[in-house]
């Protein structure tokens, strides 16, 4: 199942490739906001963002490469299916409090 489906815009200047449909790898969900910063947000005021990837590689201060592994999850299947998978392999969440 593809998880992300990317077009392409043209302006006269150039062309920029965007996500025009984003899913939950795991139930299939369309997130509603697919190309913005939080693309599970459901208002204007939510800040919603899943990360779940792992980058790993070669980093030297004039640059670096490597790869970058990751899963697009939506807030729900985070919460009822990633969290408590990885409860059941003993793995213990680090939660903590932000405030900009």
């Amino acid at each position: 199942m593809m998880s992300r489906l990317m077009k392409k815009r043209t302006y006269p200047e150039y062309e920029k490739e965007y996500i025009s449909e984003l899913r939950c790898d795991i139930c299939g969900r369309k997130a509603p906001n697919p190309g913005e910063y939080y693309p599970w947000q459901k208002d204007m005021y939510d800040a919603m963002e899943v990360e779940v990837h792992l980058r790993e590689g070669s980093q030297y201060p004039e640059g670096g490469s490597g790869e970058d592994t990751s899963f697009d999850i939506c807030p729900k299947c985070f919460k009822e299916k990633l969290v408590p998978a990885l409860f059941a392999l003993g793995a213990v969440p680090r939660i903590t409090d932000w405030d900009d």
